[in-house]
């Protein structure tokens, strides 16, 4: 196995992928160059995009399809070959010289065929369906990417979707209701699973190498925090409140109401209205501080997985949840991430 901490020499490749397969196929040449966006923070998020630049004849057209971006890297006598995204590649634009063009090829997540197709007017998630098995049906009806479930979630009400709504937001509106999350592979496989609470990479002492030199950048920023949540269901409404005088963010310290008003909860797994809005102020009071550095690659680590820090002296000391990463293809991996220190202002067990 490579140790992506040391030296190693990569060379770069995209190959088509079969659709029917979702295996390598035939080898998209004259690369040059790949650049890798992964965010998680939008409302409908794609997850991951990329630019990739490739020198061919200036009457060259892409085909389009199904293309994956390998990374084979070298160290000694080991060796290996590394996916580290799968994309739909539609649209090429260039500049040439001489009939030798600079292609630069413009990918999309395996996510895009839900973002391109829209729910039909009127259409839900229906009450009593596991929530994470209707959010599968829909990407699998969308994408030939795999997609696999990790658990369920029961939906306690109809989730209706707004007019114009794409599959993709329809999908998150419904795993947003659990908390729960999708991640994609390098392989371009979608997992539905709740939010990971065990780290995908470990920076402590040890593994102190794999941030580079250039420092950590942070912010601390609380002033949207609610501290109190109010979800109206027809008739009914139910209010959670955070008065913890040891919260930052309570009625207490801060002399005043901060509201989020609910007019449309999505209660899931047989909870009450009022488990539902203290389950809620818990989830909109974890407050996620953004640390951004640059480090060396570690396989497996996408948005929403947990970095688990324990080098204070830099500030990367906790359980971060990745945000957005930044991937540059060159002689080597560099990732430039972002990830959230999550911190609770609010619990509801300590309501109960």
């Amino acid at each position: 196995m490579v140790d992506w901490s040391k030296a190693y020499t990569s060379s770069w490749r995209v190959m088509r992928v079969n659709p029917d397969t979702w295996e390598d196929a035939d080898e998209l040449t004259g690369i040059r160059s790949v650049s890798i966006r992964r965010d998680s923070t939008e409302d409908a998020p794609l997850l991951e995009t990329a630019d990739v630049v490739a020198e061919k004849q200036a009457d060259w057209d892409l085909e389009e399809g199904w293309y994956r971006v390998e990374l084979l890297a070298e160290q000694g006598a080991e060796f290996e070959r590394v996916a580290l995204a799968t994309l739909l590649m539609e649209s090429v634009r260039g500049v040439a010289d001489r009939q030798v063009a600079d292609c630069s090829i413009t990918g999309r997540s395996v996510l895009a065929p839900a973002a391109d197709e829209m729910m039909a007017d009127g259409e839900y998630a229906p009450a009593r369906t596991d929530g994470a098995a209707w959010v599968a049906s829909k990407l699998r009806a969308c994408t030939p990417a795999p997609v696999e479930v990790e658990g369920s979630f029961t939906l306690e009400e109809n989730v209706v979707f707004d007019s114009g709504s794409s599959v993709l937001k329809a999908c998150w509106t419904v795993l947003d209701s659990a908390n729960w999350c999708m991640r994609i592979s390098g392989r371009g496989e979608v997992s539905i699973s709740r939010m990971p609470d065990e780290p995908s990479l470990v920076l402590d002492t040890a593994n102190a190498k794999l941030v580079r030199s250039g420092g950590v950048e942070y912010e601390r920023d609380r002033s949207k925090v609610p501290n109190r949540y109010i979800a109206v269901d027809g008739k009914s409404s139910a209010a959670a409140v955070n008065s913890d005088p040891g919260s930052r963010v309570s009625t207490v310290r801060r002399g005043r109401n901060v509201d989020f008003y609910d007019p449309a909860p999505n209660r899931v797994d047989g909870e009450s209205l009022q488990a539902y809005a203290e389950r809620r102020l818990e989830e909109e009071s974890t407050v996620r501080m953004p640390r951004t550095y640059s480090r060396e690659y570690a396989e497996g680590v996408v948005p929403f997985c947990i970095v688990r820090g324990s080098i204070a002296s830099v500030g990367l000391d906790g359980d971060l949840r990745v945000m957005s990463q930044d991937v540059e293809c060159s002689h080597d991996v560099t990732v430039t991430e972002t990830s959230g220190l999550e911190v609770k202002e609010y619990r509801a067990w300590q309501t109960a």
